[in-house]
């Protein structure tokens, strides 16, 4: 099989100048092409699977099984390297594509986030490696989604590089969230990939891979049927209000934008706007927040109840907010609407600048004034102090947060916890950026079970329900005034059980994980022991004919290979050359050797620690099959176990051998 064949040429280069002769390097020089075109692969995939405007929903499900069988058929330094930098360059293509690149601060934590996302390949290389159970493919998913929890906890920005926003358009799958949040929807998808990967690895015989491919047909039959009868059997409500989300025309935007430059002011130095003639300035801004006025009292007399603004794209000077309310309050009152204003306040103290959404009800008052609680990188604003305004309303109790706020799990429950119906967000997005943002909103309402309206200039506004789908969309790119108009469902909310028990499942593949690394620890201690019969170290690693990964076998004696990986401290019968200081066997060394690279011995043409099938227990060697150290090329020769030799040529100091 494949992956036999480039674990067996692996090292050719050096393997001429070790004296292994021509015909090894010959050998090894036909593995490299395969052992890129794996990683080449996984890349490509990798980049097109990152969250972005232009993402592939089912390349998420099949990077990881090349880069993952990459990591596996190469020495675990030099493969999980070569992973990090495929993982590194994807998020790079990534920043370049929204235009973040070059903000030092999200180019940092992004760099963290490629290491993170490294671990899972680090576990699956070091620890489920060193198993055939099918129970080992839990391994890379359980990790990969501690990571991404850690990562979200931690890094204070958002729950960026989740796998599972990639699924956002899968709406049968999209409903594991409900139950486990994001993170659910992530671990079926690593999951997936890992089962693929181990199913590749035994060249997809159906008789070695079918207990394990059932249980995970069987689960994910499981979450998608239960999750199509929750889109029947809970189907939103028929109890609607008409929303409308209202952006100021393209006209607008360039009148104000020509006044500004005309008093040689720019909107992101508020600094500067503040101490310039407020006269000038109220009058520059005027034509975007005069534009928002007007739609909204349009939007009010064709029968919209509730009208939500978007993020910033007003702006007013300290001393004009109570004026631009009072406007607002006029058309509630006499409308009967609710409107969720959202403008850039200028102050006169530092920093200058608040980012604000202000809810005016049918009685003309101001419910709420909200600031946003997490500003991004790019905002040089005081952070709001992070709790969630909630009023109640005749369609249901209405909240808000701003923008990047969304993209924070925690926040977001705090409106869940106050029994939210509906959540308005007005937002800001640029190109590059506009589709992701209002894709990932999919997730929050279906883990909370609210309505959602996000109303974002310079991207894609939309309204969606609590079951993800997307019941209006506005593009602010393809038309000259962006105005979203949609009948939403919001009463009751609906209850989830990730709104009750919050990230529970994503902290038990925390525990998950501190148990694998439990086990790599322990496995490593043990292929560190003295060695000798009693041990309980594995002995006999056998190499799967398709996935050239070293598994474990029934112990059987010296001549032990573990791992595939020869480390310091292997050990040689008496009488026989060592050769290397560093415990690797040199041609002609017979012995035990762990965890690290092998070499041939004398008689022996092939690669260390590999055998196609494990030996039989008698100990002899048929269809190329061995167990000992010792052995002659196509002829008969002592294995380590007392059996004989036959029908192939013996491999390296584990008695492996390869037809």
């Amino acid at each position: 099989m494949l992956g036999t064949r480039e674990r067996r040429r692996e090292g050719e280069g050096k393997g001429e100048a070790r004296g292994r002769g021509p015909e090894w390097g010959e050998r090894t020089a036909r593995a490299r092409p395969a052992g890129r075109w794996l990683w080449g692969a996984g890349t490509v995939l990798l980049v097109l699977a990152v969250h972005g405007n232009w993402h592939l929903a089912p390349a998420a499900w099949l990077f990881p099984v090349f880069l993952l069988r990459y990591s596996r058929l190469r020495p675990a330094r030099r493969g999980l390297l070569r992973v990090g930098y495929a993982l590194g360059l994807a998020q790079l293509v990534w920043l370049t594509s929204t235009g973040m690149v070059f903000v030092p601060s999200v180019l940092a934590v992004f760099a963290v986030l490629a290491v993170v996302q490294t671990l899972p390949f680090a576990a699956d290389r070091l620890v489920a490696a060193r198993s055939g159970s099918v129970w080992s493919t839990l391994v890379y998913p359980v990790v990969l989604v501690c990571g991404e929890y850690l990562f979200t906890q931690l890094a204070d920005f958002g729950d960026y590089g989740v796998l599972g926003f990639t699924q956002h358009g899968f709406l049968p799958l999209v409903q594991l969230a409900s139950v486990t949040g994001v993170y659910g929807v992530s671990f079926v998808v690593a999951w997936t990939a890992s089962v693929a990967h181990w199913a590749w690895g035994r060249g997809f015989r159906w008789r070695e891979i079918r207990r394990g491919a059932l249980v995970w047909a069987g689960v994910l039959a499981l979450v998608l049927g239960a999750g199509g009868v929750r889109q029947v059997c809970c189907a939103p409500t028929t109890d609607t209000v008409r929303v409308a989300g209202i952006s100021a025309g393209r006209a607008a935007e360039r009148a104000t934008e020509r006044a500004l430059r005309t008093a040689g002011q720019e909107l992101w130095r508020p600094r500067n706007l503040v101490r310039a003639d407020p006269r000038r300035v109220r009058a520059a801004l005027a034509p975007v927040a005069d534009d928002l006025v007007a739609a909204t009292d349009r939007e009010a007399r064709a029968g919209a109840r509730i009208v939500v603004w978007p993020e910033t794209q007003a702006g007013v000077l300290a001393d004009g907010q109570r004026r631009l309310l009072g406007r607002v309050s006029e058309i509630a009152r006499k409308r009967q609407v609710y409107v969720n204003t959202a403008f850039a306040l200028y102050t006169p103290r530092p920093p200058y600048v608040r980012n604000v959404a202000a809810l005016v009800t049918p009685e003309g008052k101001v419910a709420w004034t909200y600031d946003k609680t997490h500003p991004t990188p790019m905002e040089p604003m005081t952070p709001g102090k992070g709790a969630v305004p909630v009023t109640g309303s005749p369609y249901g109790r209405l909240a808000t947060v701003i923008c990047y706020d969304a993209d924070f799990p925690g926040l977001m429950r705090q409106a869940a916890d106050r029994d939210t119906a509906l959540i308005m967000v007005p937002a800001n997005d640029w190109a590059g950026f506009e589709s992701l943002h209002a894709q990932r909103a999919v997730f929050r309402s279906v883990e909370y079970g609210y309505a959602m309206v996000r109303q974002s200039v310079h991207g894609v506004a939309t309204a969606v329900d609590h079951q993800g789908r997307i019941r209006g969309m506005a593009d602010y790119f393809t038309a000259d005034r962006q105005t979203l108009v949609t009948e939403v469902p919001v009463r009751p909310r609906t209850d989830t059980l990730y709104s009750r028990t919050g990230d529970l499942f994503a902290l038990l593949c925390a525990g998950g994980t501190l148990l694998v690394v439990a086990l790599g620890v322990r496995g490593r201690r043990a292929r560190a022991g003295a060695p000798g019969a009693g041990d309980d170290r594995p002995q006999h690693p056998q190499l799967d004919s398709a996935v050239g990964e070293l598994l474990l076998s029934p112990p059987c004696g010296a001549g032990v290979v573990a791992d595939g990986v020869a480390e310091d401290g292997g050990a040689v019968p008496e009488g026989l050359p060592s050769g290397r200081p560093d415990g690797r066997a040199v041609e002609g060394s017979v012995g035990r050797l762990r965890g690290g690279r092998a070499e041939p011995v004398a008689g022996g043409g092939e690669p260390e620690g590999v055998a196609l099938r494990p030996p039989p227990a008698d100990g002899s060697l048929r269809d190329g099959v061995g167990a000992g150290p010792v052995g002659v090329e196509s002829g008969v020769g002592v294995t380590e176990c007392g059996g004989r030799a036959g029908n192939g040529r013996s491999g390296g100091p584990s008695g492996a051998v390869a037809r």
